[in-house]
């Protein structure tokens, strides 16, 4: 004879067990007291029932949601302070309390909540930088050599599917994977990875070109028009200031074709995947630009070749980041390096991607703030524009329009209104929420005297 089996139970060091469905029912009526501005229940659930402030209920809120809605920063501050709250989780429409917060204008709110982001990632940055060590440093070092000496077909067939880490996320699996260069549904150039999420897309022009501009224009307007090597003889004579420039991340070239308009002296692109230096050969990079030159690997194995004596070292003017499948711990680390990298012309600049968080208000305002605060911390000041991208309601912030065959993705509809079906990748993942998160922020960084 068969008996139902026992409830989960979940057991304290002090307290008896508590099962689960009593715990999930503890949390709910938390989220309900919440609602309510209920403050003596909400202070006896979190103080002396313990209820989890990080359960979910059918919509994805949490408590924290719900004292974001009501605007209650009394709530918010027990919620992370005495519950076990987190700040950042996403609901069912991938809204965090912050972005309830927001959306309600309640700005007290928000702001608890943004400034408790801000402490957690900050705090999350000095964790990761004690817990770094020289095997990881190694184990990223073999991992690197790896995609330089091979090719994307040393990818290991052999690893289950479960086992196998997204390109979108892990870099050594992204390095090591093939590309496809195509075009989305409304005709714009895009890079695939295998998994068919946008490396880099067509819509990125107009940051690209803003960003280039803000880096160059004020010292280097007058370089435009001219002739490569009358600007080289010019710098020679001592005639004009040079323009060195770094970008790391080739991608689609969009950011290096709009530098090429001021014709730098030097133009060093430092680029590992193979498919892209591939794609760069094909359109002439390799040949036919004077004055640039690719560094075929990683950054961290330009700047280890740098400190080995292999590299020239070069006081670049301008120097720009966006690369694929890292995180933020890779650009704060990169970051670190900035003060040995620009020159000490008072017109060097630095500016770098940031999409860091681009679905959320509040992951956007948090990343916005701690990248700035990095920055400050290596004598770096950061001024921020905000850029209008694309043609209104047109392809804008879209993130794939084709699959991994290299096919070219369709319109949206047939000529009888019936929708297609989507193209691998098409639409599957949003890069960035305008509704949410409002203008791309550009940062402009300068050396402080």
């Amino acid at each position: 004879m068969s008996s139902a089996a026992p409830p989960v139970q979940i057991t304290g060091s002090d307290e008896a067990p508590i099962d689960l469905e009593e715990r999930v029912a503890l949390a709910l009526r938390l989220i309900d007291a919440v609602c309510d501005g209920d403050d003596r229940l909400v202070k006896v659930l979190v103080n002396d029932e313990h209820a989890d402030c990080w359960i979910q209920d059918a919509q994805g809120w949490t408590a924290l949601h719900a004292a974001a809605h009501t605007g209650s920063v009394e709530h918010i501050k027990l919620l992370l302070r005495k519950g076990n709250a987190v700040w950042s989780i996403p609901d069912n429409l991938g809204c965090t309390a912050g972005d309830i917060a927001y959306s309600m204008n309640n700005t007290a709110a928000y702001e608890e909540l943004l400034a408790e982001g801000v402490r957690a990632e900050m705090l999350r940055a000095v964790l990761e930088a004690a817990n770094s060590s020289d095997d990881s440093e190694a184990g990223d070092e073999d991992a690197e050599m790896g995609v330089t000496e091979g090719t994307a077909d040393a990818v290991s067939n052999d690893v289950p599917e479960e086992q196998k880490l997204s390109t979108a996320s892990d870099n050594a699996t992204f390095l090591a994977s093939r590309l496809v260069f195509t075009h989305d549904s409304r005709g714009q150039p895009i890079a695939l990875d295998a998994e068919g999420n946008g490396v880099m897309m067509g819509w990125e022009s107009g940051i690209m070109q803003a960003t280039a501009r803000r880096m160059c224009e004020s010292a280097w307007a007058d370089r435009g028009g001219r002739k490569w090597d009358e600007l080289v003889k010019e710098e020679d004579e001592g005639e004009r200031e040079p323009l060195r420039v770094m970008n790391v991340g080739f991608g689609l070239g969009i950011i290096d074709t709009f530098l090429q308009e001021y014709h730098p002296t030097q133009h060093l692109i430092i680029e590992p995947h193979p498919d892209v230096l591939a794609f760069a050969r094909s359109n002439g990079w390799f040949d036919d630009r004077p004055g640039v030159r690719f560094y075929e690997g990683t950054w961290k194995q330009y700047l280890k070749d740098l400190e080995a004596g292999k590299e020239e070292y070069v006081g670049w003017d301008g120097v720009y980041f966006d690369t694929y499948s890292e995180h933020y711990a890779d650009l704060h680390a990169f970051f670190q390096t900035l003060p040995d990298l620009l020159s000490t012309s008072p017109n060097a600049r630095f500016s770098f991607f940031h999409g860091l968080g681009a679905t959320s208000r509040l992951l956007y305002d948090v990343y916005t703030t701690v990248s700035e605060l990095h920055l400050r911390e290596i004598g770096l000041a950061t001024e921020w524009s905000e850029v209008e991208v694309g043609e209104e309601g047109v392809g804008r912030w879209e993130a794939t329009g084709a699959g991994t065959d290299g096919k070219r993705a369709g319109k949206d509809d047939d000529a009888d209104g019936a929708k297609k079906p989507r193209t691998q990748g098409e639409g599957e993942k949003k890069y960035w929420r305008e509704d949410m998160v409002g203008r791309y922020r550009l940062p402009l960084c300068r050396l402080e005297c």
